[in-house]
């Protein structure tokens, strides 16, 4: 089958409203870690400024499904409807063409794979339990301007269950909070993107984020420092790290320079957000009018924030326990998300290894 045939029309277009939603979650995502030079920082602060940052994200998203006028609700609805399910039997006829490949294909593609598959048990994956899905040819997404993005794979109609995809990833960017990596199981619907994210980042000299979009909607954040875990990371620019991703069903685990950085289930629900910490009321506020004045406009806009930070994660807990978050398989890209100026990713050795226990 043609990779044409079924390519994801979303990742086929690179300024669709949602799928620039994600990539500025993930640079916001970034974001987050360029405050925490060296590593230091609490999970907690990384939290909270994502769920903090999370509905105006989803709102660009919605705004990008309203742009054409006269456009109601149950017709986006409709459409998304719709696309979901075309893309669904293009997955399962993509899965259906792969799975009929002949031997002499398999055993070509499996020759050429021989190296990767003696570093499969770093990443305790049997390689006898699968199959070389391709090897992508070096490739660099070059990007100049604000909140730009650009995805690359010429195996776009390849769909993945169960992975493992890594990639040697050379950076240049103008910014910590550009970032590189992959677009995982996304179901090609540009409507209601269900897709996960994972980036690698120079903040914070050098993390990696997780993002979950389910319905074309931000559900859940994991910010992970690589640096203090993997000492061989280097955050700076013109050098190379490698990122590795392994899904097992819900279960990701996250790998720089072969080094496990973090291992989770999708299903994990949102954290609860760390609150800042409330002003500090005046010593001399009895006797000093304007200091007494400043600490009351202080403390109203602290009490305004707290309450929209927990507003939005009530608001985030309640859409993920009614959401199936779980999304089984689907298409993947290589991704350059850029913040501003010129970001440059350079993807080598990329491959993706199909586990089939």
């Amino acid at each position: 089958m043609d990779p044409e045939s079924c390519m994801p029309e979303s990742l086929n277009k690179r300024n669709n409203p949602a799928a620039i939603a994600v990539m500025i979650l993930v640079l916001l995502a970034a974001t987050l870690a360029c405050g925490f030079g060296g590593g230091s920082g609490s999970s907690n602060d990384v939290e909270a400024t994502a769920n903090a940052l999370a509905q105006s994200i989803s709102l660009t998203a919605t705004a990008g499904a309203g742009e054409n006028p006269g456009t109601g609700s149950q017709d986006v609805v409709g459409t998304a409807q719709a696309n979901a399910t075309q893309q669904a039997q293009a997955i399962q006829a993509t899965a259906d063409a792969l799975s009929n490949l002949s031997e002499q294909e398999i055993e070509a593609t499996r020759q050429a794979f021989a190296p990767i598959l003696a570093e499969l048990p770093k990443y305790d994956v049997d390689p006898d339990k699968g199959r070389p899905a391709w090897i992508h040819p070096p490739v660099t997404i070059d990007l100049e301007g604000y909140m730009s993005f650009d995805y690359a794979n010429q195996y776009l109609g390849t769909v993945a269950a169960d992975f493992v995809m890594s990639s040697e990833i050379t950076w240049n960017t103008q910014f910590g909070t550009s970032g590189c990596g992959f677009a995982l199981r996304n179901n090609g619907n540009e409507e209601a993107f269900d897709q996960y994210i994972v980036a690698a980042t120079r903040g914070g000299s050098g993390r990696v984020a997780f993002i979950l979009m389910a319905g074309g909607e931000i559900l859940n954040t994991k910010d992970f420092y690589a640096y203090g875990i993997d000492n061989t990371f280097n955050f700076r620019n013109d050098t190379t790290n490698r990122l590795t991703v392994v899904m097992r069903g819900p279960v990701v685990q996250i790998y720089t320079n072969d080094t496990l950085i973090s291992e989770f289930d999708v299903n994990d629900p949102p954290r609860q957000p760390f609150i800042p910490p409330a002003p500090t009321p005046p010593p001399d506020a009895d006797t000093n009018p304007e200091a007494a004045a400043a600490y009351e406009l202080a403390k109203d806009e602290y009490n305004q924030i707290v309450g929209q930070i927990n507003a939005e994660f009530r608001s985030r807990q309640e859409a993920f326990r009614e959401t199936d978050v779980e999304f089984e398989k689907g298409f993947v890209a290589m991704v350059a998300l850029s913040e501003s100026g010129r970001t440059q990713c350079s993807f080598n050795n990329t491959w993706l290894f199909l586990i089939e226990d």
